[in-house]
């Protein structure tokens, strides 16, 4: 069961997410929006050439693909199961959801809530407060990260995936071996 556990989470996190990051900051890189993106409206700021693109990406990797990754995510949603009755607007009519039924969640659109990310639509991997993007089902590297009720087991493993891949297209050293997040011990 640990083996089919570890398998389905290297190949949802390692392959379907992390394939969905490539293809997005491989588009950035060229300033186009990815072609199946919903991100049609991207503004690009300062970064509106490729060879500026490829000089922001090179400055700091990991920031460059949580930015281009909060403005298209590899994951746009996720489901939960509601732990107590829930009454919802559902199209001007109030309906209460019952405690232990499934609840979808749509993440991309926290990642453009002007409230907590000053022009949404534009391109800036310096955002103070990039943490606080939803791309991996919770705000990855937040002080209070523990507290969401899901994230991504595999984040950390897709970063360091697509910065591999990236770095190796773009002719760059392999990226240092340092952990960005707290890391699980699956035999503890």
């Amino acid at each position: 069961q640990l083996c089919d556990e570890i398998v389905f989470g290297i190949g949802f996190a390692g392959i379907g997410g992390t394939a969905a990051a490539c293809e997005t900051v491989a588009a950035f890189l060229q300033c186009k929006p990815p072609t199946e993106s919903a991100a049609k409206h991207i503004k690009w700021g300062a970064y509106d050439t490729g060879a500026k693109m490829v000089a922001k990406y090179a400055q700091n990797p990991e920031t460059y693909i949580r930015e281009a990754c909060r403005i298209d995510p590899p994951v746009t949603s996720a489901t939960h199961v509601l732990p107590v009755d829930t009454m919802v607007d559902l199209a001007g009519h109030q309906r209460v959801m019952p405690a232990g039924m499934l609840s979808q969640y749509v993440l991309s659109m926290g990642n453009r809530d002007p409230r907590v990310f000053p022009d949404p639509e534009v391109f800036n991997p310096d955002r103070p407060n990039l943490n606080m993007a939803l791309t991996w089902n919770g705000a990855f590297g937040a002080p209070d990260e523990a507290s969401y009720p899901r994230i991504c087991p595999g984040r950390s493993l897709s970063l360091g995936i697509t910065t591999a891949v990236i770095n190796h297209a773009l002719r760059l050293p392999p990226p240092a071996a340092q952990p960005t997040a707290p890391r699980c011990n699956l035999f503890a």
